[in-house]
C-alpha cells in the first residue's frame, strides 16, 4: 500500500467526489464505486452506488489492497452527483460505522456491529463467495458468525472465519436489507 493510496482516499473524501476504487490484487475482486466517507489506517469506508445513480450500502475495504482510486471527470461528476442528490440520498455513513478509531482488529469488530446483518468476504481465500450474516463475537483472532441463505432461511451453525482473512464487509444495501426485512427471525 502507497501512500498515495491513502492521500488518494483523503482527497476523494474532502472533495466529496465519485471514485471508483480498483483492487487488481484480489482474484475475481470488483471495482467498487460510490464516495469515500471514512478513511482509517487500515481500512476505508465507500458509500457504494448502483447504477451510479442511487447510493446501496457502505463497503468497507482493507485498504492493503487498492491498487488504485479513480475520480470521475467534470461531466461524469455532474451527472452522478446530479442523480445522487435527485434521490435525496446524500453520501454519509452511519455513525456507529466507523474505521478511525483503534487496532485493525478492533476496528473490524466494531465494522461487524455496526448492523444486524453484515456481508463477509475474504476475497483472497475464497473469491467470489460472500457469507451473509449476524457478528456473533470474536474469540481471538477469529469471529462467529450465524448466516442466512438467499430465501431468508438462518442457519443452526455458527461459522467461524479468522479475521485476518477478511478483505471486505457490506453493511445495508438493498440485498441485506431485504434478508434483514423479510428473512426469518433470527435465532438467538
Amino acid at each position: 500500500m502507497g501512500k498515495s493510496i491513502v492521500e488518494a482516499l483523503r482527497s476523494a473524501q474532502a472533495d466529496v467526489a465519485p471514485v471508483d476504487v480498483v483492487r487488481a490484487g484480489l482474484r475475481r475482486s470488483e471495482t467498487i464505486s460510490g464516495y469515500i466517507v471514512g478513511v482509517g489506517n487500515d481500512w476505508v469506508i465507500v458509500a457504494a452506488t448502483a447504477q451510479v445513480v442511487y447510493l446501496d450500502g457502505w463497503e468497507v475495504l482493507r485498504i492493503r489492497d487498492i491498487t488504485k482510486v479513480d475520480t470521475a471527470g467534470k461531466k461524469a461528476r455532474r451527472y452522478i452527483d446530479g442523480a445522487i442528490v435527485a434521490l435525496g440520498t446524500p453520501p454519509s455513513r452511519p455513525a456507529s460505522l466507523t474505521v478511525s478509531d483503534g487496532s485493525p482488529k478492533n476496528v473490524l469488530c466494531g465494522v461487524l456491529e455496526s448492523a444486524e446483518i453484515v456481508a463477509v468476504h475474504s476475497e483472497k481465500k475464497y473469491p467470489g463467495a460472500v457469507w451473509i450474516g449476524h457478528f456473533l463475537g470474536h474469540r481471538g483472532k477469529k469471529f462467529g458468525l450465524r448466516c442466512i441463505d438467499s430465501t431468508g432461511i438462518w442457519e443452526h451453525d455458527e461459522r467461524v472465519f479468522a479475521l485476518a482473512e477478511i478483505s471486505r464487509v457490506t453493511i445495508g444495501g438493498r440485498y441485506n436489507d431485504a434478508l434483514e426485512r423479510f428473512g426469518d427471525r433470527r435465532p438467538e
